[in-house]
């Protein structure tokens, strides 16, 4: 391979010329495959006199080639000649050497090239590197360490995240963390960039180690005394800077990184490590003697450290990037949980939340950048907590939470109390001396404290309704825009508080109402997000219902300018409590919906070719608004189901999208496209035309993707079968299509049992609705059913094992002469039989029991002369079985109804309570030895479980014994638990009365069938006898309270 041929392609990839940068392109790529090229290619990198942009444009293609062929794959090998052993050979032994030779740029390239050979080849087909590492990191050549410690990251990162293979990173710790350490130290001293570099990634590679585990050797005293000291010098260093000048991008300089990664892996050491309270009970062995040390000897100096630096940020003399000033919130929130730091931090507690945590919750010089230069940001990052989470500004308002709530006694009263005299200032001064940062502030302070100060118990509960009109209210006029937008979503955070006076809270909804049309984006944001929790209220949703259509307007707009999935569920929310009042604009309302959907996917659809770390945020953001937006429209459908004429139409608007989603495979929306087009079937209980039109392209869509998606789609067919049965019976092409389904999600090898089931209840679905008009399709079912059923190991669940069961079950209840046909003719009858029978004591629903009863009853109403022999002499044991499930039949029906009154009935107020304990509970924190506090936490958990699962057990009726399922003891149960009662589950079986069921079939086998009657009673103990009488009793009861119903319907 000539080294001045690349060079050549190389410089022409650059040419201005399109043409000469293209025949460039494609002969590197013909050169790629061959013997030598990625060796070449680091001579051109580490070559001294070639221009820098050759060596960046050799060392970007030499990282998408490893990256793309490195790994082996079949895949891979398809789209990209693969790399030779040699060459594999020849970068491992060149690589470190070239990122040493390489500009800072390049060496960025190049070790991500090294992660990637690492995490393929390393230990078993590069064991040598190690041994290299330790050299470079020994050297004498600052340039060869800061090699060795880039080259030491990238092997850290290969197992960072890793709890149980730690060996690799135990090893290192304990050989090359003492060097490491020592170079850091030295570097700390200086003010050098590449010192500065290399102190950040020996404080990178520590805190890597420490994810997942803490290695023996890091746990020593004097490592903890080494390390510890090198973060506190760093913490501590000197670092001068301009206040006029210094932003944010500063903080991407070598020593404020160098400072950031102290800080965050002395929080990691103290947070999993060396916190008493925050460590879980299985980790006292392993780590608790660490955490005693950490807390008696590290403690105080960092707390000491943390304390002066917010100490010289408050004075100006420090400077702290938001990211540093987050992680010193959450490490003093750990402290504030831990009885001997809070001793630390507690006389300082004043000075803090007025100095360091108030001023970041005030609207800030960057706030208002951002609200003039980009609004739709900057509501996204207040109104989505994802958005800003980990930022400085959340973790202050989580500290101040912490504060207030787990010491509230030491803190609370001194909180309150600078928030009150942070408004009562402003309420009392004049517009030239008012502070309006100030008072967003305070109220930011409040709308963080909302959660408790708003229960019942709260001290202050009584003073919140004057709280909202002197100081919250009152800025809905305000001049300034972001006021306005704070006490917005203060008031919306405080809505629960009720006025005195009828006339207020009138007054207030329509100041909230007039907001909505703000020339402020935010403030129309937070106006709609205030109006949400308005609408509980009568009165208001009254005055609402007159200027609905001109509201839901203003909230289409609203997502149309964010693209927010905060606002669709607005919609939702008003979709619903509104929907009898929808009908008459519901199918504009969708149509608005639609194209603000297609927008808002054409924009996700244009750049999915083309994502990257840039645009992959926006695109998640646009994702979820689409999401939001499909959620609405199914909503608005539901909610029409009285209105069949108005939802045919709506299926004109939203077929259509279903349609788009489906066959540009936008997969992430696949489960609310089905949602909606479920709900679509389901509000007219029946399939259109136009949603047969649309099956096809559900079907493509399965064949794609489906498989994976089968338990999102299930919904969806089942009301394809359940609406549109006699479409189904009479289509030869949609009966094919839907076994198919159900064929390649049991026979799949890319999906689990769960999956499988969802096979199964199609199948059912078919059979109970289709009886009698789908005999073709019965066979398939079957062998489908027999394929596991009949294989010893094939089937691992509980659930599954029911459901292929319950096939077969189906099947006879169907048709027992097709389906003991099918038994007989594959010899299957025996077998299934008795896997059928021995299996009676998992079938815990309803369903489960009423499906066993009609499948065994039609079997035994067979004349006893086509019966299979295999079945003539055990029809004693078939109605036995019948009777077993009889005897748990009625308990499954009280444990359902229990369970539907529990579900559909008011909430246990008493037994789910979330009001927040205002009387003792901090006192915990300080009581008795942490490590034995956290047991007793841990036991109080368990128990507050367990007295969650009696208050279920006893809400579906069941006994001490039936509640233990799960049971060790419970040895004829090798499939783990039975299933869960559904009391949602609908099915034509519930029209159907099972007492009165087995009345009807006994006394027909009496008349008709008498050889067969005879065989099943004769045989009968005294005690079934009675038993069979009690159920006769039981059938007669209910044909008189079915009469009685009847007469009154």
């Amino acid at each position: 391979m000539d080294l001045q041929t690349l060079v050549g392609l190389f410089d022409s990839t650059l040419h201005p010329d399109p043409a000469v940068r293209k025949t460039a392109e494609q002969q590197l790529e013909q050169l790629q495959g061959h013997e030598g090229f990625l060796g070449v290619l680091l001579q051109m990198i580490s070559a001294v006199d070639l221009p820098l942009g050759t060596k960046q444009a050799a060392s970007i293609y030499f990282k998408n080639r490893v990256r793309r062929s490195w790994l082996s794959s079949q895949r891979a090998l398809e789209q990209h000649p693969p790399i030779s052993e040699n060459d594999r050979t020849a970068t491992k032994e060149n690589i470190l050497a070239a990122i040493y030779a390489s500009s800072q740029a390049i060496k960025l390239q190049l070790t991500e090239c090294l992660g990637i050979i690492l995490k393929h080849d390393f230990p078993e087909k590069w064991p040598q590197f190690t041994v290299h590492l330790k050299e470079l990191l020994h050297a004498q050549d600052a340039q060869r360490v800061y090699t060795g410690l880039l080259a030491l990251l990238e092997l850290i990162k290969r197992y960072r995240y890793s709890s149980t293979n730690r060996d690799v990173l135990n090893e290192i710790a304990k050989e090359l963390f003492p060097q490491v350490q020592k170079v850091a130290e030295q570097a700390i001293a200086s003010d050098d960039e590449l010192a500065m570099r290399m102190t950040w990634l020996s404080f990178k590679s520590y805190y890597n180690t420490i994810q997942s585990g803490l290695p023996v050797s890091l746990q020593e005293p004097a490592n903890l005394v080494a390390w510890g000291t090198s973060f506190i010098k760093m913490i501590e260093k000197p670092v001068s800077f301009d206040k006029d000048t210094i932003d944010e991008d500063s903080a991407k300089e070598p020593v404020w990184k160098a400072k950031k990664w102290a800080v965050r892996s002395v929080n990691r050491l103290y947070s999993r490590y060396g916190n008493p309270a925050l460590m879980p009970s299985s980790n006292v062995k392993k780590h608790g003697a660490f955490a005693k040390l950490f807390t008696a000897n590290f403690m105080p100096q960092i707390m000491r450290v943390y304390l002066q630096q917010i100490e010289g940020y408050t004075a100006g003399q420090v400077w702290m990037s938001l990211r540093i000033r987050g992680l010193v919130a959450q490490f003093l929130s750990d402290c504030i949980k831990e009885k001997s730091a809070w001793k630390l931090l507690k006389p300082h507690t004043e000075a803090i939340v007025a100095h360091f945590v108030f001023p970041q919750l005030c609207f800030t010089k960057a706030d208002q950048e951002l609200w003039e230069d980009n609004p739709v940001e900057y509501v996204q990052k207040r109104i989505d907590p994802l958005d800003d989470f980990g930022s400085a500004t959340v973790a202050a308002s989580n500290l101040l939470i912490d504060l207030a709530f787990d010491r509230k006694s030491a803190t609370l009263n001194t909180i309150l109390g600078f928030v009150n005299n942070v408004l009562t200032t402003y309420l009392q001064g004049t517009e030239e001396t008012r502070d309006p940062r100030t008072k967003d502030g305070a109220l930011n302070m409040m709308g963080a404290l909302c959660g408790a100060l708003i229960s019942r118990k709260s001290p202050i509960a009584s003073t919140l309704p004057e709280f909202l009109l002197t100081h919250v209210v009152p800025e809905f006029k305000s001049q300034y825009g972001f006021l306005r937008a704070r006490a917005l979503d203060t008031y919306c955070r405080y809505s629960s508080v009720v006025f005195p006076d009828k006339q207020i809270g009138r007054s207030v909804f329509e100041s909230v109402f007039n907001l909505l049309h703000d020339p402020e984006l935010p403030v129309r944001v937070h106006a709609a997000l205030a109006l949400h929790p308005m609408i509980e209220n009568d009165e208001n949703r009254d005055a609402l219902a007159s200027h609905l259509p001109q509201v839901m307007q203003v909230f289409l707009n609203l997502t149309n300018e964010i693209d927010s999935d905060t606002i669709t569920h607005v919609i939702e929310e008003f979709v619903e409590v509104f929907a009898d009042r929808m009908a008459p604009f519901a199918v504009e309302l969708a149509q608005q919906l639609r194209d603000t959907f297609m927008r808002i996917m054409g924009d996700v659809v244009s750049n999915q070719p083309e994502l990257n770390s840039t645009n992959i945020e926006d695109i998640s953001d646009k994702t979820m608004a689409a999401m939001g937006v499909l959620k609405t429209m199914g909503t608005l459908v539901l909610n029409l189901e009285n209105s069949p004429e108005v939802v045919y139409r709506l299926e004109e608007v939203v077929f259509p999208i279903a349609q788009f989603v489906l066959e540009q495979r936008v997969v992430d929306l696949y489960d609310e496209v089905f949602e909606i087009l479920d709900c679509c079937l389901f509000a007219v209980k029946a399939v259109s035309p136009n949603a047969w039109n649309l099956f096809g392209a559900i079907y493509a869509c399965f064949k794609n993707d489906g498989v994976d998606f089968i338990e999102e789609m299930l919904p969806l067919l089942d009301n394809y079968v359940t609406y549109g049965m006699d479409t189904v019976a009479t289509n030869s092409d949609l009966q094919e299509r839907l076994f198919d389904m159900i064929e390649s999600v049991m026979k799949s090898d890319r999906v689990g049992e769960n999956e499988c089931i969802c096979a199964c209840k199609l199948a059912e679905t078919i059979m109970l609705h289709g009886r009698g008009k789908v005999d073709g399709m019965i066979p398939g079912f079957i062998s489908l059913a027999a394929a596991y059923l009949l294989v010893g190991d094939a089937i691992k669940t509980t659930p599954f094992l029911v459901h292929a069961l319950e096939i077969v079950l189906n099947a006879l209840h169907y048709n027992p002469v097709i389906t003991l046909n099918v038994l007989e003719q594959y010899q299957w009858t025996e077998g299934i039989f008795t896997r059928l029978v021995q299996s009676t004591s998992k079938f815990s629903r309803v369903h489960d029991k009423k499906l066993l009863i009609f499948g065994f009853t039609a079997v035994l109403n067979i004349p006893a002369a086509q019966l299979p022999p295999s079945l003539q002499n055990g029809l004693p044991q078939l109605f036995e079985a019948v009777l077993h499930v009889f005897q748990s039949l009625g308990k499954a029906i009280e444990a359902r109804d229990a369970l539907e009154r529990m579900y559909e009935g008011d909430d246990d107020d008493e037994a789910f309570d979330n009001e927040f304990e205002w009387d003792g509970a901090e006192d915990e924190l300080d009581a008795g030895d942490d490590f034995e506090d956290v047991d007793d936490a841990d036991e109080m958990q368990s128990a507050f479980l367990k007295e969650l699962a009696g208050q279920a057990a006893k809400a579906l009726g069941s006994d001490e014994d039936e509640a233990e399922l799960n049971s060790d003891d419970d040895d004829d149960d090798d499939f783990g638990s039975p299933l869960d009662e559904e009391y949602t589950l609908e099915s034509p079986l519930d029209e159907i009365d099972a007492y009165i069921h087995l009345q009807d079939k006994l006394a027909e086998m009496q008349h008709s069938n008498a050889a067969v009657y005879d065989a099943i009673v004769q045989n009968l103990s005294q005690e079934n006898t009675q038993f069979v009488q009690s159920l006769m009793e039981e059938a007669n009861r209910q044909r008189e309270a079915l009469a009685v119903q009847q007469q009154h319907s």
